[in-house]
């Protein structure tokens, strides 16, 4: 301290004014003293002079010692204050160096060499403060000071670039602090903050906190790390407290994205049933995500249908589920999911306006509905095997809150996650179908045979009977015509099931054919009436015919056109008791010759309409049952009209209501046009996109097979991708790979020698996570069946190949399954443009 210093000693007793002077001079110290026997005196002297330091009695006639200080604070804030005072005790220091004193010296103490020391300090400390607010003032991070007492007193100019709050003088009132903190802080992180910043201070110890600071450019809140130091004196005083607010918010979202990400995967591949899994879906959307979700499935050749809705309040449901009823979006609307599903583009729409919600939702004119209409909505496609099969979407009620594109991102991983899953849950419902489907066919194959066995020896009972008798000569002349009537009859009956067998075989393996030529309906119909008479005489049922004579002819098989006929009457009058009618009609209607048949037998059950048309079905399949058959006769009525070019149905109004069959064929000038088959429609295939050469860079593979030359096959592959490729021989040699190397993406073979693939993914699952257990896992297997691929995914295998698969399949089925397919990205990127 070699340059001459300017000191403002302010104190009311001469004598210690001449003390301070003399000591500053046994010091060394070379100082310019301007005194002021009063605060106002002093203030004066600041209002014209700028100081070094300022020298300040605390007890000041008439005036507050507290309130001087603050005042000198206000005015001459680049100056340090050192209070002088004979009296006081430490509680007096502890609030002087709260309200702003740099050091406290009791004139008992005060010495030329405590003077010396205190003055260097606090010049010292000052400098440092200087410095330090003109490097905060550079930087690009948030910083301020706050006094002794916590009061902050000085912000960079970064704080108030971000906020956008006015620049504000050192406050003197303890309600700025949390008015300061409501302007700036969202609300729901007030109370934890403020509570920790009272702990520290009243510790003295370093505070941490988290908090969401608004940015005034967006209106966006973002998580910063909010730190203060506090800067004590030689005396272990505190006199300033240093902090910094730093933006965390990339990293604290990534780390809370990859947190719920990571949760999303594990509930969502927990079950592989559909229910299971939607309503975990719409666990993990609702709330954190958005108010309500649905989630819409691609039908078969169909419209989309919808699967499920989940709303932050459960009561809505019936609502949502209402409207979409009433009002679908059609297929061709602008925004939406018919949009998606038709683009394959997800959709992030910040502001919606009352048309596309109209669009998506129709009027919303309930009391309720208000709960219903979304101001912002993100939806994302669902892909499968490189084609849509649903949409996902997400809306937000608040009016605050705008989906963005940070938004759209978190979705659409979530998207990718829950395809799978969703599209496993259906595999899995279809192998259920299929197997259920196999036990139906298992069921009905044998009840089958024990029909056929039944309807066989049944005729064969009679034959066999009645020709012994005769053989044995133990049967009466006058009964051998009896004999002779019966096994004809039997000889015909079992005639007929084989034919109806061997059609059914014919149908089944389309080969049977049809010779067709011009034909007279009626006269296929009047033969039909003379073969079935008989026996509806024998049961005394009446038949009828009612045949228009205007009919013209049409192009069939008039052998077929008979049997199509004789079956129905043969139906009619199985199931029509004694004193009943059958009648059959023919006329022509609207371009086509329509023949009915129709009885006021037992009829059929309502429920039971859409089946009587099913090969092998019966009304009665039980041993119990009034009537013989094999239930093949409607069945091949129905194939043979198709193959005519046309139509039958069936009506009736209940038991004991009679059944009516309508047959409609079409004209010789309409099934000229009808004759050739339906042209065959290919299934469409999306083309194989082309991937970036280094799209699996940096990917750990393990490629577990048996054979030397796939292995080295899928290395070359994968590698050129950029990949890292682990291989092994075996299941037992793959586990110890994974343990030694990790890697990110197990590629598995499932027959191998010893231990299958199967064995491999079940040790694999039942590692713990930290040692592999949940690492994704991919089935590359030349076992292809609807089964191999249910058992894989069943094992624990995320995805299922068939072999032989094109290099460039295999590279996308490893990029979607790690999140790396660019696909969706494009996409994505081409909506935000």
């Amino acid at each position: 301290m070699n340059e001459p210093l300017k000191l403002l000693l302010v104190d009311d007793d001469e004598v210690d004014r001449l003390r301070v002077q003399r000591l500053l001079h046994t010091a060394g110290l070379t100082a310019e003293v301007v005194e002021a026997t009063s605060g106002s005196e002093a203030l004066g002297h600041l209002e014209t002079q700028s100081f070094d330091a300022i020298l300040l009695d605390f007890l000041l006639p008439g005036e507050d010692g507290f309130q001087v200080l603050r005042e000198l604070g206000a005015k001459a804030p680049r100056s340090p204050i050192i209070v002088l005072t004979g009296q006081g005790s430490e509680q007096t220091a502890v609030e002087l160096m709260k309200a702003g004193a740099s050091d406290y010296i009791s004139k008992a103490k005060l010495s030329a060499e405590r003077l010396e020391q205190s003055l260097r300090q606090a010049l010292r400390l000052h400098l440092a403060e200087q410095q330090h607010r003109a490097l905060a003032e550079a930087l690009p991070q948030i910083v301020w000071t706050a006094g002794p007492d916590g009061r902050p007193d000085y912000f960079n100019r970064r704080w108030y670039d971000y906020t956008g709050l006015p620049h504000w003088p050192s406050p003197e009132g303890g309600a700025r602090e949390e008015q300061l903190l409501r302007g700036v802080i969202h609300s729901d992180d007030i109370p934890a903050c403020l509570g920790r910043w009272s702990e520290s201070r009243q510790a003295g110890a370093p505070f941490e906190c988290e908090g969401r600071i608004r940015r005034h450019a967006d209106g966006a809140y973002r998580w910063h790390l909010i730190q203060a130091l506090p800067l004590r004196n030689a005396h272990g005083r505190i006199l300033q407290w240093l902090g910094t607010c730093t933006d965390i918010d990339d990293q604290k979202r990534a780390s809370e994205t990859l947190s719920f990400l990571s949760e999303a995967s594990t509930m969502l591949t927990a079950s592989l049933e559909m229910s299971v899994t939607l309503e975990r879906l719409s666990a993990l959307i609702v709330p954190r995500l958005g108010d309500w979700c649905a989630v819409y499935l691609l039908e078969d050749n169909g419209p989309a249908r919808q699967v499920m809705f989940a709303h932050a309040d459960p009561s809505q449901v019936p609502r949502l589920r209402e409207l979409h009823r009433a009002f679908p979006p059609p297929s061709t609307a602008l925004h939406g999911y018919p949009r998606v599903l038709r683009t394959g583009e997800a959709e992030l729409v910040p502001e919606l306006t009352d048309a596309m919600v109209q669009e998506a939702l129709g009027p919303l004119e309930e009391p309720g509905d208000a709960q219903l209409r979304p101001g912002s909505w993100i939806v994302v496609p669902l892909w499968a095997q490189r084609r849509i099969f649903g949409a996902l979407k997400v809306c937000t009620l608040r009016p605050g809150r705008r989906y963005t594109a940070r938004d759209l991102e978190l979705v659409q991983e979530l998207a990718r996650r829950a395809e799978i899953a969703i599209d496993n849950a259906r595999l899995f419902e279809m192998a259920k179908a299929e197997h259920l489907v196999a036990e139906q066919a298992n069921r009905a194959k044998d009840e089958f045979l024990a029909a056929v066995s039944h309807e066989l020896r049944t005729p064969l009972m009679a034959m066999l009977g009645w020709t012994r008798m005769l053989r044995s000569g133990q049967l009466p002349p006058e009964k051998h015509a009896r004999a002779l009537e019966a096994v004809e009859r039997n000889t015909q009956v079992q005639t007929q099931l084989i034919e109806d067998l061997l059609d059914v075989s014919r149908i089944i393996t389309g080969k049977l054919r049809l010779e067709i030529r011009s034909v007279n309906p009626g006269e296929c119909i009047e033969a039909a009436l003379d073969s079935v008479r008989h026996a509806a005489d024998a049961k005394g049922v009446t038949l009828r015919s009612e045949l228009a004579p205007d009919v013209d002819p049409i192009h069939g098989d008039a052998d077929r056109l008979q049997q199509m006929v004789w079956n129905l009457l043969s139906n009619a009058i199985k199931f029509t008791p004694k004193g009943g009618e059958v009648v059959v009609r023919l006329r022509r209607a609207e371009g086509c010759v329509l023949i009915e048949v129709e009885d006021n037998g037992q009829g059929i059950a309502r429920s039971y309409l859409s089946q009587i048309f099913e090969r092998f079905w019966q009304v009665d399949g039980s041993t119990t049952r009034k009537h013989g058959g094999l239930g093949l006769g409607l069945a091949i009525v129905r194939h043979l009209t198709e193959l005519h070019g046309g139509s039958i149905e069936a009506f009736s109004e209940g038991e004991g209501h009679g059944t009516r069959f309508s047959l409609k064929l079409p004209l010789a000038t309409d099934a000229q046009g009808k004759a050739s088959p339906p042209p065959f429609l290919a299934t469409a295939r999306l083309e194989t996109p082309v991937l970036p050469v280094p799209v699996l860079k940096g990917l750990q593979v393990l490629v577990v097979d048996d054979e030397p030359d796939a292995r080295e096959l899928l290395t070359v592959v994968l590698e050129s991708r950029g990949a890292q490729v682990f291989t092994a021989a075996s299941a037992r040699e793959g586990l110890e790979k994974l343990r030694l190397f990790r890697p990110q993406v197990v590629l598995s073979d499932i027959g191998m020698p010893g231990e299958d693939g199967y064995s491999l993914i079940r040790r694999l699952r039942a590692l713990p996570p930290d040692q592999g257990g949940q690492t994704p896992a991919i089935a590359l297997t030349a076992f292809a069946r609807m089964e191999d691929r249910t058992r894989a995914l069943l094992a624990g295998f995320q995805m299922h190949v068939p072999k032989p698969i094109e290099p460039a399949e295999l590279i996308i089925v490893l990029a979607s399954l790690t999140g790396r397919h660019p696909q969706v990205e494009e996409r994505a990127r081409g909506s935000l443009a």
